[in-house]
């Protein structure tokens, strides 16, 4: 609350018409007779307004340095009717006026329109007061103006006198100003508050210092960050003299912008950045903004772990794809550049193959790496189930769905991508709801009226012919179009089979220990190589689990190699030389290996490479 007293011993009723509609619940006016200087001692100056004029305005504005004291200054106007009513009762021809030595009047204009003659005398106080009257009343003059100290010496020595009056206007005017001053101040601690409630809702340490180095502002944080005693008061004070911890950060003020600057402060480690403060292109000081390194990292680790149980996180980008054979770099190429656009991708591969390791590459290289990247397996949930998780629903929409209803992927996806896989296996029901998704590029959740608007890229997948499906009327041929836009082969793991060796060997390295690598001899490696693999790279990692248990002494051999697919074919019924694909036996269009190729990938000669076979043949 804003007291504004009016302390002007006059004009009472005019002043509180005045005032009458401008009290509000945040300001209150008090219109006063006597001032009392020991209860305005008392007064909680920081929300009180004074509204005085002459000596009293002089008394308080010097007594009171840091009070809001509003002057009401008298006007030519007012002189002149006081004149005029001076000459009405006296026929005055020679005038004093005494005037506060604050105020200012134009003599000469006032004289020549009233045809008097004016003396005017500036007075600084009471004592003054006394002195200046005792040299007027021996002045050959008609009568005096003054205020209130004035007219009691006047009024004691039967002088002609009359008393300095304001108008109307010169209340207003006051009043206004006193008015504006408390709305200003109001104001002023509104945006205090919120600057403040903004400070302390963060956990970053905030310092605001002016050029010279002094701290203008700062929140809590930075006591707890920086371990600086909670009673140390930092506004108003100088950065270097407050703490030695300050002063360790004082180099970065004369920089003005800079990032995530490491410093170790009281066996602390923080990051501070700096912003400079800018008023009408000037620099006026610089802010600090101080980060604890330990809160980021658990910050980061936080929201890691919450994106990642949501799967909203892409794990792995291109360097994650094992291979430098020719069809895998051609693969990865042509995938770099579809991350590019913003284009709808239908990704073709047969199980196992890494599509899903493909999609997420291309949504960690495209500009929505930042986004989230949500997948879902189409044919794992049932349609029902499918069309929640797609869309979400609200409370109500069903029964037995959650309090407070669902958020579905699409949702989840904006501003990033979708993956689904697996989009063969959705139902034709589902497939029209998501052909208007993409067209119109919004979604409505099971029973709800809303629309909801979403920017999302889609990348789907699929291990079957989609075009066959749509022959089958199994799939909707407008939907393959929409997402068929940009269609990427993942090469089978026969097609790439100069890969198998490096992949084998990661696979592997998962489950190396402190016994040491484990490594698979040249034997080993050709059966792998022979081998046709129709589930791919899952299965060879399958495979390589196997292995690393079976082995001795952390060593592969051909032996290990071929009794575990002689168990495999026993286990699927079929023979064995239909698991082992030799140079002269190939399964359905997988491309045979030369021996001088196979040789070049083990790195030996293409002679000892006939050797060995022949070794092993025996």
């Amino acid at each position: 609350m804003i007291k504004i007293i009016y302390a002007v011993p006059e004009n009472h009723k005019i002043v509180e018409n005045i005032i009458r509609n401008k009290s509000t619940k945040d300001i209150e006016f008090e219109v006063i007779n006597h001032l009392d200087m020991q209860a305005l001692m008392a007064c909680d100056l920081e929300n009180t307004i004074i509204i005085a004029r002459g000596i009293k305005y002089l008394i308080l504005s010097t007594k009171f340095k840091h009070a809001r004291i509003i002057k009401m200054a008298i006007t030519g106007y007012d002189i002149m009717r006081c004149i005029k009513e001076c000459k009405s009762l006296y026929n005055a021809k020679n005038i004093a006026i005494v005037l506060s030595d604050s105020e200012v009047i134009d003599k000469e204009f006032i004289e020549s329109t009233l045809d008097v003659k004016l003396f005017v005398f500036a007075v600084r106080d009471h004592v003054h007061v006394s002195d200046v009257y005792n040299k007027v009343k021996n002045m050959d003059i008609d009568a005096i103006l003054g205020g209130l100290s004035v007219y009691r010496m006047a009024v004691r020595d039967n002088f002609n006198f009359v008393r300095i009056t304001v108008g109307y206007e010169t209340n207003v005017i006051a009043i206004n100003e006193a008015l504006s001053v408390a709305n200003a101040i109001i104001e002023e601690r509104k945006k205090n508050e919120f600057l403040k409630i903004i400070l302390e809702n963060t956990n970053d340490g905030i310092l605001g210092v002016d050029n010279r180095g002094y701290i203008t502002a700062y929140n809590e944080a930075v006591f707890k960050i920086l371990g600086i005693p909670p009673t140390t008061v930092l506004k108003g004070n100088n950065i270097s003299a407050v703490s030695q911890r300050l002063n360790e950060v004082q180099f970065l003020l004369h920089d003005y912008q800079e990032v995530n600057v490491l410093k170790n402060i009281n066996n602390k480690m923080v990051v501070i950045n700096t912003k400079p403060i800018m008023v009408d292109n000037k620099i006026l000081g610089t802010v600090l903004m101080i980060q604890n390194v330990d809160a980021l990292q658990k910050t980061e680790i936080d929201i890691r772990q919450k994106l990642s149980k949501k799967g909203l996180v892409a794990k792995y980008d291109f360097t994650d794809i094992i291979g430098s054979s020719e069809a895998i770099h051609k693969t990865i190429l042509v995938a770099e550049k579809y991350a590019e656009v913003n284009l709808n991708v239908l990704i073709i591969g047969e199980t196992g193959t890494g599509k899903e390791l493909f999609a997420q590459s291309i949504h960690k290289k495209s500009k929505r790496s930042n986004q989230p990247f949500v997948a879902i397996n189409c044919a794992a949930l049932p349609e029902n189930l499918l069309e929640s998780e797609l869309f979400g629903y609200v409370e109500g929409a069903f029964s037995g769905a959650n309090k407070g209803g669902k958020v579905g992927l699409f949702e989840l996806a904006h501003k990033g991508t979708l993956f689904l896989d697996e989009i063969a296996e959705l139902p034709l029901g589902l497939q029209a709801k998501l052909l208007r998704v993409l067209q119109e590029q919004e979604i409505r959740k099971l029973g709800d009226d809303k629309i909801i608007p979403v920017d999302v890229r889609i990348i789907a997948a699929s291990n079957v012919d989609l075009q066959r499906k749509v022959e089958d009327n199994k799939f909707r041929q407008d939907l393959l179009y929409r997402l068929d836009i940009l269609r990427l082969h993942i090469p089978p793991l026969r097609d790439r089979k100069s890969d198998i060796k490096e992949i084998a060997y990661f696979f592997l390295s998962i489950h190396a220990d402190d016994s040491g690598e484990i490594s698979m001899t040249d034997e080993a490696i050709i059966d792998l190589i022979k081998y046709d693999w129709p589930g791919n790279i899952r299965e060879l990692k399958n495979i390589c689990d196997r292995l690393t248990v079976l082995c001795t002494h952390n060593l592969i051999s051909g032996q290990d190699i071929r009794e575990l697919f002689a168990n495999i074919s026993q286990n699927i019924g079929v023979k064995p030389e239909d698991i082992m694909i030799g140079e002269e036996k190939t399964r359905g269009k997988a491309k045979k290996m030369t021996r001088q190729e196979m040789a070049d990938m083990l790195g030996i000669s293409r002679t000892t490479l006939w050797k060995r076979t022949k070794d092993k043949d025996k």
